[in-house]
């Protein structure tokens, strides 16, 4: 674990974000792969497989750091040398700017001495600072950092190969255009050394051997850290072998203009940056070694689809491998970072294995683009492969898809505690994905407590596993409105792994959301006997919110729960929930408690929500909104047809005798004519006559005769003034749910 304190861990932990933003401008500079060296090389005359020498020779410098580890040790404790030789690397990189300034026949000898030089001294850096990162960043975010920091590093990229590739277009790729873009870059690699100056450094855990050289036998005995490392030397290797051409492709076989190359490399780079902030999760929550066994695959598609584009096709198959590329490196440099943290001893002890796995990546990347460059030496320019004609590069991408086949393999074996299985993550990867990107997205650029709360809700909905952690842990966000925000995200993704935390949230007395996880923890379907218990707790908005959350369960322990409360007649700010939660399930049981209660309620808006509970608990959905919104004159026109209806199925009822027919035929045509002359009194009456019938009748359906109830138990309360219009409506929904029911 870090000695550094919290604050001076974040400080820490946000320079070295920092130093990596500063360094991926320095990079393109200083990469015999990317394209904007690629191109500076080939504008002064670099052959296509002098490139790819170029690469592996940079790659095979890794191998120094099996042996400068023990060095390095010293370096993390003096840190001005650290930086110091860091300034010599960056000047030496970027000096390859003056080899376009000497005879041609030295250029090539003169650019690998510097690269040479410059990767030497990097990787002579490198053991200590990451040791150092892995040493301050803690277990508990280390997913999500490394997802996020090189979230800020690909955005940086990005920008700055956009705005490189622009302007050398626009220079006509002039010797000057491509001086003023190292000058650039070497400023920002040196800044990013600088300010390692003010990053503090923990205490080390444990003391390194006395014979460091000792330590190289460690490594060799973690067998979970050989696993991984043979498996990513291969993917490397396989990866690198296409990688070191896919520049000179473009620019020499495709004749892209550096702005298009441009476009290309920032569609990688974009779904690089979504790839890191979500594998970085993935990876914190399902584990590393699922992930990088769904990703190799569509990895080593990419160069597969390379091999096929042609100046005919590469508009749409270079963007689509772009895509994948972007998310599909993305995803297996963050899962292999992760993993190669948990497998690292803490302490200082830890630089040996950084250094053997530095030296083993190096040989991978040395050696893809090394037979990279033999197989464009030895081939022809054109090679005959099953009818289809294919040039040399074209054939260097289909071996190196080909040789993805030992990392796939490999990526099987690899060791890692309390992980998922690939079939389950791969289940996990349901919803709608793209608005789950949109609403991570959203959320990461939100400045307001409301875009947040929005943006959580947003993932819920996008109803993928995967945002499961980022709801749970917005319930720890300092906003109220942000927890609600999480919480309406976990019920309305309905989402099982939510049930505890809002359990939690829910018997919390001083949590100020107890009311929304109680809703959320209906809409789920968890937690039935919480929301039961809290359907008798002191805050009415817990209880409201409780009843609602049951109505949702709809089990029948849950409508019991609910009918019984309805009966015990609670106060007036549940009582109105509570019949809304029974008419849920149209429990004809709740008829009577529903209307005992209305005779208590004297505001009209309250009880008209309870009688819009009433209707539908018989059956009738939609008459009473339409009844109670309407307009006069339109709801004159809707009750004129109603009493239409309503006379012609009380004419027709199979069920009664043929006493009971007749009376109920005479009573439709009375209902029908007294409401039409507004004498509400002689229609209260028919109706009443109507339901003591119906009542009486043997055959009549339990509906008919709880709706018949309804009409006598509201006539028998004592009205108010304004309910004149409420008895109106109230009586011409209950008989249509009576004559429907009865004449059916």
């Amino acid at each position: 674990m870090s000695t550094l304190s919290t604050q001076r861990t974040a400080h820490a932990l946000r320079h070295f974000t920092l130093c990596g933003a500063l360094w991926s401008i320095y990079g393109p500079n200083a990469t015999p792969a990317a394209a904007l060296f690629s191109g500076y090389a080939l504008s002064i005359g670099i052959t296509e497989a002098q490139v790819a020498f170029l690469v592996s020779l940079s790659a095979l410098v890794g191998l120094w750091e099996l042996f400068a580890f023990a060095a390095s040790r010293a370096l993390a404790r003096r840190r001005r040398l650290m930086v110091g030789l860091g300034i010599v690397e960056i000047t030496s990189a970027s000096a390859v700017i003056f080899v376009g300034l000497i005879a041609p026949h030295l250029r090539f000898a003169c650019m690998a001495v510097l690269l040479v030089v410059a990767y030497a001294i990097g990787h002579t850096n490198s053991p200590p600072f990451n040791s150092w990162l892995s040493n301050v960043l803690p277990d508990e975010v280390r997913g999500r950092y490394i997802g996020g920091r090189m979230f800020i590093i690909s955005i940086t990229t990005m920008v700055y190969i956009f705005l490189a590739s622009t302007w050398l277009d626009w220079q006509h790729k002039t010797y000057a255009a491509f001086a003023v873009m190292f000058v650039i870059g070497w400023i920002a690699g040196i800044l990013g050394y600088l300010l390692l100056l003010a990053t503090a450094y923990p205490a080390a855990d444990e003391e390194p051997p006395e014979n460091p050289w000792r330590s190289l036998r460690l490594p060799l005995r973690n067998h979970p850290f050989l696993l991984l490392t043979a498996y990513f030397t291969c993917w490397t290797a396989a990866g690198s072998m296409a990688g070191a051409f896919y520049g000179v492709y473009m620019i020499n076989r495709l004749q892209l203009s550096y702005g298009v190359i441009a476009i290309y490399t920032n569609i990688t780079l974009a779904l690089m940056m979504v790839g890191y902030l979500a594998a970085g999760s993935i990876a914190q929550r399902y584990g590393s070694k699922p992930l990088t066994q769904l990703l190799i695959v569509p990895a080593a598609a990419v160069p597969l689809m390379w091999a096929f584009a042609t100046p005919e096709t590469y508009a749409w198959i270079l963007p689509v491998a772009c895509l994948i590329n972007g998310f599909a490196v993305s995803g297996l440099g963050v899962s292999a970072s992760n993993l190669l943290y948990k497998v690292l001893p803490r302490g200082e002890g830890n630089s040996v294995y950084f250094g053997a796995w530095a030296a083993a990546l190096a040989v991978g990347a040395a050696l893809g683009p090394f037979v990279g460059g033999l197989l464009k030496s030895a081939l022809p320019t054109t090679v005959t492969l099953g009818g289809m004609g294919f040039s040399e590069l074209q054939v260097i991408f289909l071996v190196a898809a080909a040789a993805h086949v030992v990392a796939i393999i490999l990526s099987a074996v690899l060791v890692e505690g309390e992980a998922t299985s690939p079939r389950y993550l791969l289940g996990q990867f349901r919803g709608n994905l793209l608005y789950m990107a949109f609403s991570y997205g959203l959320y990461a650029v939100a400045r307001k407590d409301e875009t947040r709360a929005d943006a959580l809700r947003r993932l819920g909905r996008a109803g993928s596993p995967l945002v499961v952690d980022r709801l749970v842990r917005g319930l720890d966000h300092v906003s109220p409105q942000v927890r609600k925000g999480a919480i309406r995200g976990l019920g309305e993704g309905r989402f099982a792994e939510g049930v505890e935390p809002l359990v939690q949230e829910l018997q919390d007395k001083e949590s100020d959301v107890r009311a929304e996880a109680a809703m959320a923890l209906g809409q789920i379907g968890g937690a039935q006997q919480h929301l039961f218990t809290a359907l008798h707790d002191d805050d009415p908005r817990v209880r409201q919110s409780a009843a609602t959350g049951l109505s949702q369960l709809g089990t029948p322990e849950a409508r019991e729960a609910l009918l019984e409360a309805l009966c015990e007649q609670p106060d007036r700010t549940l009582f109105p929930t509570l019949v809304e939660a029974v008419a849920r399930g149209e429990d004809l049981r709740g008829v009577a408690p529903a209307l005992e209660g209305l005779a208590r309620l004297t505001a009209p808006v309250v009880r008209m929500h309870v009688i819009d509970g009433i209707c539908r608990i018989i059956g009738e959905k939609n008459h009473f909104y339409r009844l109670a919104t309407a307009d006069d004159l339109a709801e004159g026109r809707m009750r004129e047809k109603m009493m239409a209806r309503i006379r012609r199925l009380l004419s027709r009822v199979r069920r009664a005798d043929r006493e009971q027919r007749a009376a109920l035929r005479e009573l439709g045509a009375e209902l029908e004519h007294a409401l039409d002359q507004d004498r509400l009194g002689d229609f209260a009456d028919a109706a009443r006559r109507v339901a003591t019938l119906v009542e009486g009748m043997a055959e009549a359906p339990e509906v008919a005769r709880h709706a018949a109830l309804a009409i006598r138990l509201y006539l028998d309360q004592e009205r108010p003034p304004h309910s004149e219009r409420e008895l109106v409506v109230f009586l011409v929904i209950c008989l249509t749910s009576l004559s429907r029911n009865v004449a059916g």
